[in-house]
């Protein structure tokens, strides 16, 4: 609550907005029903006494040029150190507190610390006064919090720098060669932070920072003769020991020859899905991309050779 400062008037944008109790006795405040209060500094006459203008809340903005926001055809600076930030759909200044209250408390309204956060709220009132609303837990801050920084965009932003692709393509037989109709095919992508994660940048606007994290979920292999082939790793890496053996995790097996294709391949396609998700400004959230990589590959059949 403001009434435990030495407030006495709050003024914005030429307005200016006063306690108008009576909340005094016993030289303190005993009630206040606004956020625009006094606490009582005459303790010896019981009469509130107001603060000179050097201790008045005067939220930045309006005269220093500042962003300003709206409510009600009224300019209100968008942020105020005391108050927090000013949301045009309700005419509330929001500010997370910080500390954040310790699991438990109501304010929570039975979410855990870390599942969005508690806020105060100081809102404009019909009367041309503000009140207080009890703190309270929200997934995701108001809009307007962070001085209007569209935190999802500097998330896409910080995907961007991370110069995700898709798989860098490995197969046996390996495009360039033959395979042969009936003969196991291995697939798998080279393991690294642009082609399976985890890729993690940050991304800095004004007093905001997102993180965001990207790893990669799975890779929908199109194999070219029809069948799609999806692995949810990024698959084995063959090796000429394995012999005939199948892929434990990501293969395919061709029933026909590729001759008749475009160029005589079966042209390959591979895309990954990668999940991001991202936290900043007291937000969080989630984006899913799909990037893919392509190759041909070239299957013929066995050709049995009889003797006379």
């Amino acid at each position: 609550m403001l009434s435990r400062r030495r407030l006495a008037a709050l003024t914005v944008a030429g307005v200016v907005l006063t306690y108008t109790g009576p909340a005094w006795a016993d030289g303190g405040v005993t009630e206040c029903d606004t956020m625009i209060c006094l606490d009582a500094t005459d303790t010896d006459t019981g009469t509130a006494t107001k603060a000179p203008a050097s201790d008045q809340v005067k939220p930045s903005g309006a005269a220093a040029g500042e962003p300003t926001c709206s409510w009600h055809g009224v300019a209100w600076p968008c942020s105020n150190a005391d108050l927090g930030w000013f949301n045009n759909a309700d005419g509330c200044y929001w500010r997370q507190l910080n500390p954040q209250p310790p699991a438990g408390d109501p304010s929570w309204s039975g979410h855990q610390p870390g599942d969005g956060a508690v806020y105060s709220a100081v809102c404009l009132t019909p009367d041309g006064g503000m009140s207080s609303s009890p703190d309270q837990w929200l997934q995701n801050p108001p809009p307007g919090y962070g001085g209007g920084v569209d935190v999802a965009a500097l998330a896409r932003q910080a995907v961007d720098t991370m110069q995700l692709t898709g798989p860098q393509i490995g197969m046996a037989p390996a495009p360039g060669s033959t395979g042969l109709v009936g003969m196991p095919v291995w697939m798998w992508t080279t393991v690294s932070p642009t082609t399976w994660g985890p890729n993690t940048k940050s991304v800095t606007a004004g007093a905001v920072t997102v993180t965001a994290t990207a790893h990669a979920t799975q890779i929908a292999w199109s194999m070219g003769d029809g069948h799609t082939v999806t692995c949810t790793g990024p698959g084995t890496p063959y090796e000429p020991s394995y012999g005939a053996h199948s892929s434990p995790d990501c293969g395919h097996t061709y029933t026909s020859t590729s001759a008749r294709q475009d160029g005589g391949k079966f042209h390959v396609s591979a895309a990954t899905t990668w999940n991001v998700d991202w936290t900043g400004a007291g937000q969080k959230g989630q984006l899913t991309l799909t990037r893919t990589s392509a190759t041909d590959v070239a299957v013929a059949e066995a050709q049995a050779v009889v003797k006379p």
